[in-house]
């Protein structure tokens, strides 16, 4: 039970502010031209960081696809080459002028794999032995063609694939 000094009156209407909340035309310039500022800054070192991150990304796909095949010729207990092109790589048995081998999930028509986009690499093949080593070593160059860097994929005769 409520006493009469607890009493509710629903008949006068709660008191209005006679400001509005919110941000004025002022502070909102001032914020949107922070943020322009620290953007322009900002985006020159974002651009290169994109772009080496690009050309690290192509180096680590092609040293992906030099394990695959050096792993093809310790399974097949046969000589495999990779063979690369600006375009394309491709996986041929016993030497670079052999049967190209399809491998499931990664090759095209033709069997011929693309490197990622932006990216080109260098002629170059390196031949992988039956026990997993480098009969021919070889030094592949991934260049991003957006920016002109480089980045080197260098296989050892051991068959260890290195990206500096």
């Amino acid at each position: 039970m409520l006493g009469p000094s607890c009493r509710i009156d629903r008949a006068t209407p709660p008191l209005r502010r006679s400001w509005q909340s919110g941000y004025s035309f002022v502070e909102l310039v001032i914020t949107v031209g922070m943020i322009l500022v620290v953007t322009t800054w900002a985006m020159p070192s974002f651009l290169s960081y994109y772009r080496t991150a690009r050309v690290r990304a192509g180096a680590q796909v092609l040293s992906a696809y030099l394990n695959q095949g050096r792993q093809l010729a310790i399974k097949t207990n046969s000589p495999v080459c990779v063979s690369s092109t600006a375009t394309t790589i491709q996986f041929k048995q016993t030497n670079c002028a052999g049967t190209v081998i399809n491998v499931a999930g990664l090759v095209s028509t033709g069997g011929n794999i693309r490197p990622p986009d932006g990216i080109s690499l260098s002629s170059t093949n390196a031949i992988f032995g039956n026990l997993g080593n480098a009969t021919t070593a070889g030094t592949y160059t991934v260049t991003d063609t957006a920016s002109s860097q480089t980045l080197t994929v260098t296989v050892a005769a051991s068959g260890r694939i290195t990206i500096p």
